[in-house]
């Protein structure tokens, strides 16, 4: 929608009055600003070239004006920033001001120049205009702005004050304009009833004064509001009526917002695909020319792959997801950019009001010496109030020694550079927390973490970005570890957290403070740094407090050994020098499902093995790029059990060798999983530690995204082959689950696929229990946050024609309803 910020500039300008001959020539070159195309205005303003000496200071400026407002509506938005800079320098007429500084921060809106679009409006509203028009153009340039840095309350106050000014001028135009950003706003702050309500407003004003473009506004607002509602149908009726209007006035970017809006309808509706798919790509033909429209690209995207989806083109459906988390990531940059540079001018605003305050508070403290110095000059001729001055004295001087003496005894125990305790200090705390932990029978971890090629961050960018590092991983530090725990820099780039907790509560605090390290910034050269980190348990093999510092120093040479940015310490076989395995779960999202401790396994390990989704492969390896993906062992008409029997000697290879292993399986690793139980047993046999991490399985999702709770009538749950095979009896009055529907029959388990016969097989075994018409539901769990879950429902007559996939579960509900 930045490209109604261009619409909201022809609105902006309002005519001068000068008393000279060439007055009216300039007054008309303002009203055709209203009205002509930018090329008559820029015609009209270089036919005047040969006589802008004759022109005075003032009409030169407002001719200037609207030179740069024409370059900004030609798309040639930095020679036009550059000019209204200039301008803006000028000793300029106030009502003149306020039109250059609304137009100049609508433009650097709209070409993302967040930094210099910030400081025009902060002068800008230093001294609002007095008249009502130019108050009301600045402060919807300022909600409108205010909406792009998620600052909706801002906004919404802002437009609410430009409706007022717009009311005071009674201008039909000022009211649509002001009507629309309103709506802007509440719509952005997610009242959607508030902003349809506004919306008709908008239209009945905007046709009023004639601007059909705002009226198609209007609309397409009205209908992105109702289907925010679900009333999806109406939505598209409004939707039609703002794309007729956006096409009889010629504006390609309405009618590409238009498209978008009404294929979204469409498909939520299930209805018309082929038109929801030609409005998309026309959209997308659009918004890709625009510089600044990641959002809407990536919404488009994410569309066309649900098209595809349902069109069964997953390879298509998955290069469309790329796309769109490409353009979300620009789209999410873009977002952060705007961001930090409204924060930056809020922090130097503060600090300008910060610094006054304490110019006006040494002013008054000067002020008030001068006056107690006057009276101390009169009261020094009284001895009694002599002696009560220098009793007073001698209080502020024992409250002053007291002071400095807590100041140099906190710094004796703390560390200069970062504020934490220094090493001194964290032994002797650590030692009595220690002993109260062992006497108590509680958990107690030590960390020491240092930081990775230290030595290179001071050679290369100078020992300030050195001191830079070591006050940001102090304060990063301050943040995640709360008052029960002892942090401290040991020495150098090292520092040591002792915290009354297992080792799963240290690796979770390690990794909220990695999620906190960001890049650093000194003397304009950019730099990131990582850390590594050794963990030990208390235990009988660390019965004092040195031990455990020394085994979990130990502990941070294996973790730099093995690769740095890691933790190490925290399994058992580290300390035995032999292999040993652990299984986790990746869940079925990655994103959301890894645990931390999943997380921390995968980083810990030696080897890291897979056998997972695409997009699930893709995460761990920006997290272990030496992730081993044992997906390739599977193969249409290879029989299942060799590739199972393949995965297996790979895991135990490995952890015959003396690694630590971790693989990782989809979903839960032990729920309908072969592997992992047999590795598992295998390794114990051997004499190897082995263990199993859960993770979040297709069944968990399955009962959260249908809404069943199993404990109402009891579950049965089972491979459909299974059914098959072994002539298992169901109980029709209880929920029945059957996985890997799609291989039904597969005895010699070498299909990857659904088989027809299959499908009509297990339909028929059903029959015994169920009638043709009895609904049963195809459900597969979503693997993306953009994705929705499956949820198809039939009648059990259908199924055999049914798209069945891997990963597709049979449910059936219970014949009596709970």
């Amino acid at each position: 929608m930045l490209s109604i910020v261009l619409l909201g500039l022809l609105a902006i300008i309002a005519p001068a009055r000068a008393d000279d001959a060439l007055e009216p020539e300039v007054t008309q070159i303002e009203r055709l600003s209203l009205t002509a195309p930018w090329r008559a205005v820029q015609a009209r303003i270089n036919a005047l070239e040969p006589q802008l000496s004759k022109l005075s200071k003032a009409q030169r400026q407002r001719i200037d004006y609207i030179r740069w407002r024409s370059l900004a509506l030609a798309g040639e938005q930095d020679a036009a920033l550059r000019g209204f800079t200039d301008l803006l320098q000028q000793d300029l007429a106030e009502p003149l001001r306020s039109r250059v500084y609304a137009t100049a921060i609508s433009v650097a809106t709209n070409v993302e120049d967040w930094s210099r679009a910030f400081n025009w409006l902060s002068a800008a509203l230093a001294t609002p205009p007095q008249s009502p028009v130019e108050a009301a153009n600045l402060l919807g340039a300022a909600g409108y702005v205010y909406i792009f840095v998620g600052e909706f309350d801002k906004a919404r106050e802002l437009a609410a004050q430009a409706l007022l000014k717009s009311q005071e001028s009674n201008d039909p135009e000022l009211l649509c304009r002001a009507y629309a950003d309103l709506a802007l706003a509440e719509e952005k702050a997610g009242e959607f009833v508030a902003s349809e309500d506004w919306r008709h407003r908008q239209i009945e004003a905007c046709t009023k004064s004639g601007d059909a473009v705002f009226a198609a506004t209007g609309k397409y607002g009205v209908g992105k509001m109702e289907a925010q509602q679900g009333r999806r149908d109406a939505a598209l009726t409004w939707l039609g009526q703002a794309l007729t209007d956006f096409q009889a006035a010629g504006y390609a970017v309405g009618v590409a917002d238009v498209h978008l809006a009404m294929a979204a309808n469409l498909i939520e509706l299930n209805r018309d695909p082929e038109r929801a798919q030609t409005m998309l790509t026309e959209s997308l033909r659009v918004f890709r020319q625009q510089s600044s429209a990641y959002a809407a690209v990536g919404e488009i995207e994410r569309l066309l792959a649900r098209l595809a989806e349902r069109r069964g083109e997953f390879e298509v459906a998955l290069a469309h997801t790329r796309q769109a988390l490409v353009a979300l990531e620009h789209a999410d940059r873009n977002d952060r950019t705007r961001r930090v540079a409204f924060m930056q001018v809020q922090f130097d605003t503060r600090m300008k009001q910060q610094q006054i305050a304490l110019l006006e508070a040494e002013k008054e403290t000067a002020a008030l010496q001068v006056t107690a110095n006057g009276r101390r000059q009169w009261m020094l001729l009284f001895g009694l109030v002599g002696l009560m001055l220098a009793a007073i004295l001698l209080g502020i001087l024992v409250r002053r020694v007291s002071r400095e003496r807590h100041r140099y005894r906190w710094q004796s125990q703390h560390d200069g550079l970062t504020g934490l305790l220094n090493y001194q200090q964290v032994r002797k705390q650590g030692e009595a927390a220690f002993a109260r932990a062992h006497a108590n029978g509680q958990p107690f971890c030590a960390i020491v973490i240092d930081i990775d090629l230290f030595k290179e961050v001071n050679d290369r960018y100078g020992h300030a970005a050195g001191d830079e590092a070591l006050q940001a991983l102090g304060g990063w530090l301050s943040d995640v570890a709360d008052l029960r725990h002892i942090t401290g820099r040991s020495g150098g780039d090292e520092f040591t957290i002792l915290l009354q907790g297992d080792v799963a509560q240290a690796e979770a605090l390690l990794q909220r403070l990695r999620e906190r390290i960001t890049p650093l910034e000194v003397f304009g050269q950019r730099f990131r740094f990582t850390i590594s980190a050794g963990i030990c348990e208390a235990n009988a093999q660390t019965p004092t407090y040195t031990q455990l510092i020394h085994a979990a120093d130990q502990a941070l040479y294996r973790a730099k050994h093995e690769g740095r940015d890691r933790d190490a310490g925290s399994e058992e076989t580290a300390s035995s020098g032999k292999g040993g395995l652990v299984v986790v779960g990746s869940g079925i999202e990655f994103g959301r499902h890894a645990s931390e401790r999943c997380l921390s396994e995968i980083r810990a390990a030696q080897t890291v093995f897979c056998v997972v989704d695409p997009v699930a492969l893709a995460m761990i390896r920006s997290l272990r790029p030496d992730a081993i993906d044992l997906g390739v062992h599977y193969a249409e008409g290879k029989d299942r059990r060799e590739t199972y029997r393949e995965i297996d000697n790979a895991i135990m290879a490995a952890v015959r060798s003396g690694q630590r292993v971790c693989a990782v399986f989809y979903g839960h690793p032990g729920v309908f999983a072969d592997v992992p139980h047999r590795v598992i047993r295998k390794a114990r046999a051997e004499g190897y530690a082995a263990r199993m991490e859960p993770g979040i399985s297709a069944e968990a999702c399955l009962y959260a995204d249908l809404g069943i709770d199993p404990g109402q009538r009891g579950v049965q749950s089972m491979e459909a082959t299974q059914l098959l095979a072994h002539d298992r009896a169901l109980d029709p009055e209880s929920l029945v689950l059957l996985w890997q529907v799609a291989l039904s029959g597969d005895l010699e388990c070498k299909r990857l696929h659904a088989d027809p016969v299959g499908l009509q097989a297990l339909a028929d075994r059903l029959r015994r229990w169920y009638a043709d018409d009895h609904e049963v539901i195809l459900y597969e769990a979503a693997q993306l946050p953009i994705q929705q879950p499956r949820a198809d429902r039939l009648p059990l007559r259908d199924l055999p024609k049914a798209r069945c996939e891997l990963c597709t579960t049979l449910v059936i509900p219970p014949l009596v309803s709970a």
